[in-house]
């Protein structure tokens, strides 16, 4: 059975997908429920990224070619609104119809920050084309059958963004079903040290408020730096804090997969923080 009193825990990662989860109800005792999915939708996008993840495919949909170049003019967002994209938003949504499961999209993410081709800045994008380029893809979803997708829209944290004025990214209530966002605990100079999950997330989530009643996802986290174990340590009574949390995606990478370790495992001693304090504030998917 599937508890349903306590946000799902889910995992990204870079290790194939039934190692992963295998792995992680080994270490923790709780096998994750959702598995993180990218897909650079420019690149043929297989049903077999779907079927072989472990747990409900949590799939972020990337509008662009593969690689990290983020000029890609193609992939504006002025581009997508015009239709020039829709064949390949369409072969999308039949892959997921073919899938017949539930998955969670969270769609072109980060859209406040700078360093993606969808971005506000890049490409010539606004946020009002963002806005729109999201109801165009939602529609083409829906036209096309696809009824077994959950809608996520999901800054980034405030910590990081180019532009902190999220209403205006807002697509309508009709067009979101979960939000989420990017947050990772941080412990370095140029950011300076988090010790606590509040510090990371309070900001973003009092803006949160402002918005419809919608149920939040910590879409992309984890922690790294001196005080880890600390931040780990606080995260469980942040949870029960913030009941309006259902869900969490752990990114359990190091680099070079991963832009820093943000490991719940990178030690004994996180380990042992996340299996006392997170760990009894998720659901599982139980054996």
């Amino acid at each position: 059975m599937i508890r349903e009193d306590k946000p799902a825990f889910g995992i990204t990662s870079d290790r194939p997908p039934a190692e992963e989860s295998d792995l992680t109800a080994k270490e923790t005792g709780c096998r994750p429920m959702w598995r993180g999915v990218y897909a650079s939708i420019g690149a043929p996008f297989e049903l077999s990224r779907l079927t072989e993840a472990a747990g409900i495919p949590f799939l972020t949909v990337q509008p662009k070619d593969l690689g990290s170049t983020v000029e890609q003019k193609s992939w504006s967002l002025s581009q997508t609104i015009a239709g020039k994209r829709d064949d390949i938003f369409r072969s999308v949504a039949n892959t997921i119809i073919e899938y017949g499961d539930l998955v969670v999209i969270r769609y072109a993410p980060e859209m406040n920050g700078n360093w993606s081709p969808w971005g506000v800045g890049v490409n010539g994008n606004t946020p009002a084309q963002y806005v729109k380029a999201w109801r165009h893809v939602v529609d083409l979803f829906r036209e096309a059958g696809a009824t077994n997708v959950l809608w996520m829209w999901a800054p980034n944290i405030l910590r990081g963004a180019i532009n902190k004025d999220l209403h205006k990214f807002w697509p309508g209530d009709s067009y979101v079903d979960l939000v989420g966002f990017t947050g990772y605990g941080v412990g370095s100079s140029s950011f300076g040290f988090e010790t606590k999950a509040s510090q990371t997330f309070d900001p973003t989530m009092k803006l949160l408020d402002k918005y419809p009643k919608k149920p939040v996802v910590l879409a992309e986290t984890g922690v790294n730096g001196k005080y880890k174990s600390r931040w780990i340590n606080s995260l469980g009574p942040w949870l029960k804090d913030n009941p309006n949390v259902i869900g969490l995606i752990w990114t359990d990478a190091p680099p070079p997969h991963s832009s820093a370790d943000w490991r719940f495992d990178e030690t004994p001693d996180n380990l042992k923080a996340f299996k006392k304090s997170v760990v009894p504030n998720m659901t599982c998917l139980d054996e």
